[in-house]
């Protein structure tokens, strides 16, 4: 069975779901998110430093600037990457507000990359899980290869 993963975020947080390949059902794999300075993930483990974090880093969350974004886009990169590693899917789908989707695909690993099947230019961060799986469904290529 290929199995995907679907990561919705934006440039505050995120959240990893899997699935099967008719991406009918998602299930949550991991919710990260900025918090001061440093990728949080749902249940308050493993927190590390955004990438290049240094002493500012709880200030320039705060300026809602660009940098941290990037900074949370590379986390994120970092995350799907060590997913890949450890063979968690076989495909992903990338959905995130345009530049913030950018920036994490620049970040993606070169295995990670070929693996990627779909970037869906779209802030559905606030979807239901229903409604999010029927856009996903929508909004996919032919060539994702259900």
């Amino acid at each position: 069975m290929v199995m995907h993963w679907v990561v919705v975020g934006d440039g505050a947080g995120a959240k990893v779901y899997e699935s099967d390949a008719l991406l009918e059902e998602l299930t949550l794999v991991d919710t990260v998110h900025v918090n001061h300075g440093h990728v949080t993930h749902g249940d308050g483990s493993a927190t590390r430093p955004l990438p290049g974090a240094g002493a500012g880093a709880h200030e320039a969350q705060h300026d809602g600037g660009r940098e941290t974004e990037e900074k949370f886009a590379r986390a994120l990169a970092q995350l799907v990457n060590e997913g890949d590693t450890r063979h968690k899917f076989e495909r992903i789908i990338l959905v995130a507000p345009p530049r913030f989707l950018g920036d994490v695909r620049g970040a993606l690993s070169g295995t990670a990359s070929k693996k990627l099947v779909a970037s869906i230019h779209h802030d559905w961060t606030k979807l239901g899980l229903r409604e999010l799986s029927a856009h996903i469904r929508k909004n996919l290529p032919e060539s994702a290869g259900r």
